[in-house]
This record gives structure tokens, sequence and C-alpha cells, in this order.
């Protein structure tokens, strides 16, 4: 348990209990049906890590793996898993002059280039608006300062999760995308179209066509490979500029196992073609619509196995985000990486905007759960 709660820097001991809270306070926000449970666990490694000189010698044939951030002797700098003071696991190499290699190490030495296997979030953005808000419009405006390749599978989220009524969505913009003309017995009907790059949203509990609503020339999707969902997808030849992608509660309902529903439209403006996209409705329970506070975003590969030193940096702005056409506040808000990966990523923020970069190691002084490294990027008192 101790480098489940350690941070990297000073894995060796505890510098404040008020880091303790604060890891504590945060896994309550990633994992809320497991709070109690969560903070036990993480107690007693706390407890455990005060009485180290206690522990036996750890076995050789069994080391615990730990995440360390280091100068090597050729001047380079390494951050990754380490065994024993030994380079072992994932880790990245940045030379002085700035070159990076991500891989495998064993027993010090570099032994192949790391394989992300899709699907992979590079990042997460779990932010916290000041309150619940009665939803008639949620807008975010996105900003993509690079071009992306057609060749990069990847799923921009802007709107990356969050609850209406207590129902789980989540959208926004991908390079590659497809769907089908319609829904039959819940079920996907007809040939499976690709329209490149488009608009999506999605939304989990529901399998039914009476469910969404696509758009003209749009398509949509009934799968439960994720769990039972419900999507709606539209093409946009979206690149490089400015787009607000927008939630937006319509006049039209439909009764659904006899509770009246109300669908909630996406749409994203080009700002530079000054035109707007519809990418089609979902149905969410209820009529006046309650937007949770808790919110994500996320930056997705999918679909294709990808070696990770052939990508190139990206740069990306999240931010301006408005309920009912007003700014609101953002009290907290912390990324997440998944450790099974390395960390291809980074985000801050200041002024609402989250700045996001993708594409290459980034590596400063993250804290650790058991499965995630993850940053505090804002926290009000």
């Amino acid at each position: 348990m101790q480098d489940v709660i350690v941070k990297p820097a000073a894995r060796h001991k505890i510098k404040s209990m008020k880091r303790f809270e604060l890891i504590v306070r945060y896994r309550k926000f990633l994992t809320p049906m497991h709070n109690e449970k969560m903070a036990s666990i993480i107690l007693i490694g706390f407890i455990l890590l005060l009485s180290m000189e206690c522990k036996s010698q750890e076995n050789p044939l069994e080391p615990p793996v730990s995440y360390t951030k280091m100068k090597l002797p050729d001047g380079s700098n390494y951050f990754g898993q380490v065994e024993s003071g030994e380079l072992n696991g994932i880790g990245s190499i940045i030379t002085k002059s700035g070159a990076a290699n991500t891989g495998y190490f064993q027993d010090g030495e570099y032994l192949a280039d790391f394989i992300a296997t899709p699907p992979w979030h590079m990042i997460a953005i779990d932010y916290l608006l000041d309150t619940s808000y009665l939803l008639e419009t949620f807008e975010i405006e996105l900003k993509i300062h690079t071009e992306i390749s057609d060749s990069l599978y990847l799923y921009i989220a802007p709107i990356g999760g969050g609850q209406i009524n207590g129902q789980s969505y989540y959208g926004g913009i991908q390079t590659h995308c497809g769907g089908y003309n319609s829904i039959r017995k819940n079920e996907n009907y007809g040939e499976f179209s690709e329209i490149g790059r488009a608009m999506i949203f999605s939304r989990w509990g529901d399998r039914r066509v009476e469910a969404l609503k696509q758009a003209a020339g749009g398509k949509c999707e009934s799968s439960g490979y994720e769990g039972d969902f419900i999507s709606v997808r539209n093409g946009i030849n979206w690149g490089k500029g400015t787009y607000t992608i927008s939630l937006v509660k319509t006049k039209e309902t439909v009764v659904l196992d006899s509770v009246l529903h109300t669908f909630v439209e996406m749409r994203v403006f080009d700002h530079k073609q000054k035109k707007l996209f519809v990418c089609g409705s979902l149905a969410f329970p209820g009529t006046d619509l309650i937007l949770d506070p808790r919110q994500f975003i996320f930056f997705e590969l999918y679909l294709k196995r990808v070696n990770v030193n052939m990508l190139s940096s990206a740069k990306f702005t999240c931010g301006n985000i408005r309920i009912n056409g007003k700014p609101v506040n953002i009290p907290f808000a912390a990324t997440n990486y998944d450790k099974g990966f390395p960390k291809f990523a980074s985000a801050t923020y200041e002024n609402g905007n989250f700045s996001v970069e993708i594409g290459k190691p980034i590596y400063g002084d993250v804290l650790e759960l058991e499965d995630i490294f993850y940053e505090i990027l804002k926290e009000d008192d």
C-alpha cells in the first residue's frame, strides 16, 4: 500500500496530514460509491507508512513497484516504474537535448517501445461546478491549436461526462466516426456507414430508438458492448480552430416507461465558418433537467494500436464554460492518468480555461492512487 498514497519525489515519508486528507478527499471524488472503503484502505496504508521501521526486508523476488522521477548519470531524466532502485517496467527517458523515448525497461536497460492498446484515456479532467443547475444550455469552448492528422484516431470530449437528472452522458468530436441509419427492436439496423470526422453524443441506460432523434444526415447506434447505451452522430469536418460545443434543452418530449422525458440536443458552432452543426438529441427523464456539478473532459485514442514514440504533440484549450448563458465558477479540478500507460499528457487551469497538451511524455510531480496518477489543478478553500 505504500506507493498508493506517496508522492514520487518523497515516497519514503508523508510530508503532512494535509496531503493525506487531500488524497482521501480526491479518492472520494473519483469513486463515490466506495468512499468509506477506500478511505479506510488509504488510512491503513498511512498507518503502515508510519511504521515502516517495523517491516521486514522486502522479498527480492516480488519487489514492490514505485513511480519515480530521477536524473540519470548521463544527465537525462527518467520518469516511470522502479523496482528495488532499478529502472524496471514502463518509463520514459528524456535526454538533455529534449529527445524522448518511452518503453519497457528491465534491470536498467531499455527493452522495447511502448505500444498503446486502445482505448487509451490519455488524460481526464475531473472538475466540479459551484452548484447543480436547472439546465437550459450548457456550453464549453474548444480551441484546437494543432492540426490533427487523419491517421490518429482521437476522441476529444469537452463534454466528456456528467449527469442530467441522474442519467450519465458524454460527447465531443472524433477524427473517425460512423453509425447506422436506424434502430429496430433495440438493435442497430442496416449497414454501418463511416462519416469521417464527426460529432458524437451518447448516454447510458437505454437501447430504444424512441430515446433519440437523429439530425438531418445523422447516424445513430444502440449497443451493449460498454453497457447499454444509445448515441447520435453527425459529420463535421473539424480541424484547427475554435468551436463551441453545447447541450440545449429542447421543447420535444417523449414518454418512456410511463415517465415523461425531455430531449437534449448537442450542437457544435464553428467560429471560423460561423456555422452551427447539429449532432442530434437524446431523451432524459423529467421536464425540469438538473445538471450535476461533477463534470469531465477527456482525450482518448481509440481503435488502433500505436507506438507512443511516433506520436506528435498537440495542444488544446477547453474553457469559457457557460450555463444558461452565464459563466460559472469551478471550485475544484484535477487531472488523472491511467498508470497502465505512460504519462503522455498534461493540463493546467487558469482564468476559467484548461490548457491541455497530449502526445509526448510530460512529467511533473504527480500524486498516486492505486490505478492512476493525478494532479490537483484547482482547489478553493
